[in-house]
């Protein structure tokens, strides 16, 4: 699985441009980043889609 960070930075954005399109402060975004802060699955799915990205659920 991709960190945030990398999820971030494929799709082109800072921090702070991604913290702005969420609503967020790009602290918070650093403190999801870095693991000082959960992400809820609210706000992930919400980076998720603001990178325009895809998940790939595979069954063992």
């Amino acid at each position: 699985m991709r960190s945030l960070k990398e999820i971030r930075k494929n799709c082109g954005y800072t921090q702070k441009e991604l913290a702005s399109k969420l609503g967020i402060a790009d602290s918070t975004l650093a403190h999801y980043e870095t693991g000082i802060r959960k992400v809820t699955l609210e706000m992930f799915l919400k980076i998720l889609e603001a990178c325009n990205y895809k998940m790939k659920i595979e069954e063992k």
